[in-house]
């Protein structure tokens, strides 16, 4: 009897050895083969300095400035003035006049200068972007309102001609205002957020560390050379 019961412990310890031998085989097969699948992986990941160029190049190859910020604002213009002689107001020369408008400011990058520096030893790369810059600013002539106009018996009547003087003189001083309230700042901010998320979204982080610099001379736009009403 006591052999019958060994014989029975024995091959149950016999199955048990071999049912805990195959399962830890199985369990050893199937982590190599998740290592395996995650070394993969990161291989793929892993990408190089001139493969990274091109995806962020693509990303934006299309587009020459990279708008980043657009502002539309209203203004309101107010005139008056009279005519004089050897220094003395004429009377009854008065006119007065008074406007308003819409106009648009645009500032963005110019992507075409962008450029890659690498540390290979701290795998390390500088994307070095130029300063941002206002690229358009004009007034939308179908915008415009006049709410005042009176002028005395001897006052000349307003011309067009000195309405669109009075614009552009206006969209000058918002540009100027626009520069001190730190829209180019802001739209610097805008490109680091935008190539960041590049960075991001198509996983190129894991292969290098990212520094976003900004360099060069931030051009502003010469309203002299520009259609400023349209």
């Amino acid at each position: 009897m006591f052999d019958m019961l060994g014989a029975t412990f024995g091959a149950t310890l016999a199955g048990c050895l071999a049912l805990a031998g195959a399962t830890g085989a199985a369990v050893y097969f199937f982590m190599k083969r998740k290592l395996d699948e995650q070394k993969q992986v990161e291989e793929q990941r892993t990408i190089s300095f001139q493969q990274m160029q091109t995806i962020v190049t693509n990303e934006i190859k299309n587009v020459y400035e990279l708008v980043t910020v657009r502002e539309n604002f209203t203004a309101d213009i107010s005139f008056a003035d009279d005519k004089k002689f050897f220094g003395k107001r004429i009377p009854f020369s008065d006119r007065k006049f008074q406007m308003s408008y819409s106009g648009t400011i645009t500032c963005g990058c110019d992507l075409e200068a962008i450029r890659f520096e690498r540390d290979a030893l701290n795998n390390r790369v500088k994307i070095i972007v130029p300063l941002s810059r206002i690229i358009d600013l004009y007034a939308d002539v179908s915008s415009f309102k006049v709410h005042h106009r009176s002028k005395d018996f001897f006052a000349d009547e307003i011309q067009l001609e000195e309405q669109k003087e009075m614009v552009t003189a206006d969209l000058e001083a918002h540009r100027q205002h626009a520069l001190q309230s730190g829209i180019l700042e802001q739209a610097n901010e805008n490109v680091r957020r935008k190539l960041t998320s590049i960075i991001v979204s198509r996983g190129l982080n894991r292969s290098f560390d990212f520094e976003i610099i900004f360099r060069g001379n931030s051009r502003v736009l010469n309203s002299s050379r520009q259609n400023l009403l349209r």
